[in-house]
């Protein structure tokens, strides 16, 4: 009559012994949602990223609202556009499975960073963009008649800019700004040869393949 009394404290033994080893489904515990309302937001231009992890971004409602999924549930940084002048960046300590909040957030000034493309031959590339790393300005295009890209609103911080145009190398630089600041940056970028290789290459390297 003894034996059913362990029934019990095996069940539960093997219950934790399950999620021990990762029977149990913990995924929605390692993430949370933050949520906050921008000051003065632009809803068709405002949205909030995870700075390093782009591809977690929210728009923006008309009233500057803002609800963020999928948040890990450790500290991270909040990217925030909110206006065409104005972004921010903001840490937060996301909670797993439970909704923070952020409160109001007044973005400040944003910087501005004017980039110029030019090829070797100091012409402007047919087709050009720029991409801020980690953040959600991205795909900026290449305005075709004077080769410039106005990256920003930028929040205060540095930066890793890609450079990129058809047929030519891609550039990379770390550019850091300060509240409201303007600058300037022209990029030259060189004809890429990685297309001529994959075509079959020179001969001198068709003879090394087949040594």
């Amino acid at each position: 009559m003894r034996a059913p009394r362990r029934v019990m404290p095996l069940a539960w033994a093997g219950l934790a012994l399950m999620g021990a080893c990762g029977g149990f489904n913990n995924g929605p515990l390692e993430a949370g949602t933050v949520r906050g309302r921008i000051l003065g937001a632009e809803a068709d231009v405002a949205v909030v990223s995870v700075l390093g992890q782009p591809e977690l971004r929210a728009r923006v409602s008309s009233d500057g609202r803002f609800e963020l999924g999928g948040v890990p549930a450790t500290s991270v940084e909040l990217f925030l556009v909110a206006s065409r002048t104005h972004a921010a960046r903001t840490k937060v300590v996301a909670q797993g499975a439970r909704i923070t909040e952020l409160g109001d957030i007044d973005a400040p000034l944003g910087a501005f960073i004017t980039v110029r493309l030019r090829d070797s031959a100091g012409n402007v590339p047919p087709r050009g963009e720029v991409e801020v790393e980690g953040t959600a300005l991205d795909e900026l295009e290449m305005d075709a008649s004077s080769g410039e890209v106005r990256v920003g609103p930028l929040p205060e911080g540095c930066y890793t800019l890609e450079v990129k145009a058809d047929g030519l190398e891609e550039v990379e630089e770390e550019v850091c700004v300060r509240q409201g600041e303007e600058l300037e940056r022209e990029f030259v970028l060189r004809e890429d040869d990685l297309g001529g290789d994959d075509d079959g290459g020179g001969d001198d390297d068709g003879g090394d393949e087949g040594g």
